[in-house]
């Protein structure tokens, strides 16, 4: 047995074996590593504040305590102030679909009353069929999440609670991992993580405030004008907004056409409005809160947010810059590795 262990084909078999055994094995508990890592993710968004508050003087756990404890005070505002205010607009906008729906066949009714090719109205009826698709694929898409989020709710639950500890032993758990590498390799994944955490901060930090900013002023625009829907405007392009490029345009149509279900006219501000706050945005606010601190070409990000959304769908356009971002450092590690060699 000694001779095998020193033989270089069979230790790579060996490891490949127990590699694919772990890999196996990590599968069938997907689930629950899927709680630990929500846990960790909230504990990488809230180590910085723990930090911060341990810095006063005040025990990490008591810390940790503190945080939770506005978060669910910050929640708990949330769903008592803006839950009723947005269910009441949600109904308003389910009790006119039915009238849109009612116009919108009328004037394909009318279309189809106009003489012309059959091939015309053959491509018309096709274009139809594949909106009607679309808004009942997208319709079972959100009930698929809803349901998919209530199967997990352990998940939800159990996720706050592991973040507890994994902030409670912050340092102790990373010093662990760093002790299973070598030295010299140690200090290159520290480097590494270093850069990676900066970019992943500083763009969450920014794109999440400049979403704040852009979805209030939205809302803030829609009930100047007087459309109905304010909140439920200001939330959706609050939520679109933290996708970079795309997201004014995403969030920009249902609010005009919320804005529409009332009058052209308020339409056409609307439009204006969310018009004049992307010129704003992207000259103003984009620059002064972020500027060039993702360390990417434009181009790379359309690419990266194109691919994002290819792969799946809008939560991969929400995440593909700053994974292309942190892949972009390991890449250029690597290469200058090589390079070196």
């Amino acid at each position: 047995m000694p001779w095998l262990l020193r033989n270089r084909v069979f230790r790579c078999l060996l490891l490949m074996a127990v590699a694919g055994a772990t890999f196996y094995f990590l599968f069938l508990i997907r689930e629950v590593l899927l709680s630990f890592l929500l846990g960790g993710i909230i504990a990488y968004f809230l180590y910085r504040p723990v930090v911060w508050i341990e810095k006063k003087g005040i025990r990490r756990v008591w810390a940790i305590i503190i945080i939770y404890i506005l978060a669910v005070i910050l929640l708990t505002l949330t769903l008592w102030l803006v839950i009723p205010k947005l269910a009441k607009e949600m109904s308003s906008v389910a009790a006119i679909m039915p009238e849109y729906v009612r116009q919108f066949e009328q004037v394909m009714e009318q279309v189809n009353d106009i003489k012309g090719p059959e091939k015309f109205h053959q491509l018309i009826q096709q274009n139809v069929s594949n909106v009607e698709n679309y808004i009942y694929g997208a319709l079972q898409d959100f009930v698929s999440v809803i349901y998919s989020l209530l199967s997990k709710v352990f998940i939800i639950i159990f996720a706050p609670i592991l973040a507890f500890y994994i902030l409670r032993d912050w340092e102790g758990i990373s010093a662990a991992f760093l002790n299973i590498l070598p030295p010299k390799t140690r200090h290159e994944v520290c480097s590494l993580s270093g850069q990676i955490d900066t970019v992943i901060i500083e763009f969450s930090k920014g794109y999440l405030l400049i979403a704040v900013i852009i979805g209030v002023l939205t809302g803030a625009a829609a009930f100047l004008i007087g459309v109905k829907f304010a909140l439920l405007i200001g939330i959706i392009s609050a939520i679109s907004d933290l996708v970079p490029y795309f997201g004014p345009l995403l969030g920009g149509i249902p609010a005009v056409v919320l804005a529409l279900s009332e009058s052209p006219q308020k339409a056409l501000y609307m439009g204006l409005a969310i018009f004049i706050l992307q010129q704003i945005e992207a000259n103003v606010i984009s620059p002064r809160i972020i500027g060039d601190k993702v360390g990417m070409h434009p181009l790379l990000i359309v690419f990266a947010l194109l691919a994002g959304g290819q792969l799946m769908g809008i939560w991969g356009m929400l995440i593909a810059v700053p994974l292309t971002a942190s892949l972009k450092i390991i890449i250029c590690h690597l290469y200058l590795k090589i390079v070196d060699i």
